[in-house]
């Protein structure tokens, strides 16, 4: 090497390279960066995760499990098969009308097939165990989340539900929703009723800078924490139940997992046939 030859830092060596990113990025076509700030694209970016913003229908699954924390210990209790179908029309810029149901099965840890008898571990009471179909619903969806408070459900128990800023690294975008649920419901059994649920949204920002697009690929995750039901048969143990899940949205209801579609197409025919006629029929919340 020349001795005249300049030493290079490794700050400056890091400066040229992202110089040199700056302007290989500046030769290919732009596309408008998300300005997650503005309120407005901001919910038109979760929904674009969610579901579709034109009015088509949306769907997504989860797969995952179910645990009891007793003492501090995770035990798991049965698997968890579900799935949602919603619809979004747009309101104005910062309000869309939210139509959902949902269908969910809880499965054998070992088999993965349906569960119809399940034994608590801890009581070793034998119980049946239901399928669990709820809505459609109705809900107002704005910047901040969802607008529960129309919700017969709430009426006796309170309500929070908020979409958290987003997290950006490279071309990957994240977006978690939380809903916090308390009260006392009827027949909630001897343990006031908790429900805590996490669900983040993982997609591409290059896709959702298309302004063409009206839903992206996503992937999902989901968490939650709340009070066990009345049919798991738990008595007075001081238990939280556990959840998580792993999924997509899908584009058709062929896209479903396999087992998901012979367990609804014995079970709930109808949601598999027609699920649109299913979220503008009779609301149930």
């Amino acid at each position: 090497m020349p001795q005249n030859a300049p030493t290079l830092s490794r700050r400056s060596l890091l400066a040229s390279a992202t110089a040199g990113a700056v302007i290989i990025s500046a030769g290919r076509p732009a596309q408008a960066a998300l300005n997650l700030e503005d309120p407005s694209e901001y919910l038109t970016t979760v929904l674009k995760m969610r579901g579709c913003v034109d009015g088509s229908l949306s769907l997504g699954w989860i797969m995952g499990q179910r645990y009891a924390i007793v003492d501090g210990k995770a035990t798991p209790m049965y698997g968890l098969l579900a799935s949602t179908f919603a619809n979004y029309t747009r309101i104005d810029a910062e309000n869309f009308e939210m139509r959902s149901f949902e269908v969910a099965y809880f499965t054998d840890l070992k088999t993965g097939k349906l569960l119809e008898k399940w034994e608590n571990p801890f009581t070793g009471k034998v119980v049946d165990v239901p399928q669990t179909r709820m809505g459609p619903s109705i809900v107002p969806v704005m910047p901040g989340g969802f607008d529960l408070s129309d919700n017969p459900r709430m009426r006796t128990m309170s309500a929070n539900h908020m979409f958290r800023p987003a997290v950006t690294l490279r071309d990957d975008i994240w977006i978690t929703e939380e809903i916090k649920i308390a009260g006392d419901p009827p027949n909630s059994g001897p343990n006031p009723f908790r429900y805590n649920e996490m669900t983040t949204y993982n997609a591409s920002l290059r896709d959702l800078e298309k302004p063409d697009l009206a839903t992206v690929p996503t992937k999902i995750q989901y968490q939650s924490a709340v009070g066990f039901s009345p049919w798991n048969a738990m008595g007075d143990i001081d238990a939280i139940n556990m959840g998580r899940g792993s999924g997509t949205r899908v584009a058709r209801v062929e896209d479903f997992p396999p087992y998901y579609l012979e367990l609804t197409e014995k079970y709930h025919a109808d949601v598999l046939n027609d699920p649109m006629a299913i979220l503008y029929g009779p609301r149930h919340n």
